[in-house]
């Protein structure tokens, strides 16, 4: 049992989904290659976590989830308990962790190990590597552009910080985060810190439980009188990408940077 859309489409893009007995907690659309797959799967919850009542009466041999504190008291999945109930646990990224493309291959490695089937996980990791390749060769040489990453927030910015994901992934296409600096995956900042950094380019988180959509997201920093004068502002350089491919590991983070290397530098 999968318990958030990224470990859902790790699995699936495995060939494995005829192992899942149940998925949860969507994030974005489902990838149209997976999705035939996908729709096979029990779906618990789209918008939340199931009761660990739930997934116990499931039985499952082990449950997947997404990140650190998936599994926890506050998110009512005691991770003591499904111990108790001899169900196994396997998180995909932990919290504070520093996530590199190695950490995707070496995840679905482990996923391979879990399943049984290393043939799976080397097979996705060659696709996934020689995507990854493909961004590197693109950007190579070609000079950082300045790149703000943007999930939420009116009195202050909540920003892609220099331990996440996205980090790593606008690095890779040839970016700089504006907020490296930032020793969290997501934290706050300021806006008058936003115009100070001038970002080329902003990237817009985009997620179902967001609250706002991305082009009303794209609407508020457009209409604000502070940030008129923001390169990315002025230029309309704003790129909307899914949280499942920017904040998670997923089949979809290489093909998140060539989107993102694709912005920052357009091939003639």
């Amino acid at each position: 049992m999968t318990l958030n859309q990224h470990a859902t489409e790790l699995v699936l893009a495995m060939g494995l989904g005829d192992r899942l007995i149940g998925s949860s907690l969507l994030d974005n659309p489902v990838r149209q290659d997976l999705k035939t797959a996908y729709d096979k799967v029990p779906v618990l919850s789209e918008k939340a976590y199931p009761s660990k009542e739930s997934l116990i009466g499931l039985g499952p041999d082990v449950l997947i989830g997404g990140f650190g504190p998936t599994f926890s008291e506050a998110n009512g999945l005691p991770p003591d308990q499904f111990r108790s109930a001899g169900i196994g646990l396997f998180t995909i990224q932990c919290k504070g962790q520093k996530l590199t493309f190695t950490s995707l291959t070496d995840t679905v490695t482990a996923l391979g190990t879990l399943f049984g089937d290393p043939d799976a996980a080397r097979k996705l990791n060659t696709r996934l590597t020689k995507q990854w390749e493909a961004v590197k060769k693109q950007v190579k040489g070609a000079d950082p552009v300045d790149v703000l990453v943007f999930d939420s927030g009116q009195t202050a910015p909540t920003v892609g910080g220099g331990q996440g994901l996205a980090d790593t992934l606008v690095t890779t296409a040839g970016g700089r985060n504006v907020f490296s600096d930032l020793k969290s995956d997501w934290g706050e900042a300021s806006w008058d810190e936003v115009v100070r950094r001038d970002p080329d380019v902003i990237l817009v988180v985009d997620y179902f439980t967001a609250g706002s959509t991305a082009q009303d997201k794209i609407k508020q920093l457009r209409s604000d009188p502070v940030l008129r004068d923001v390169t990315a502002v002025k230029e309309n350089r704003f790129l909307v990408v899914g949280l499942t491919g920017l904040g998670a590991l997923s089949p979809r983070n290489p093909e998140v940077a060539a989107d993102i290397a694709d912005e920052l530098h357009p091939q003639g």
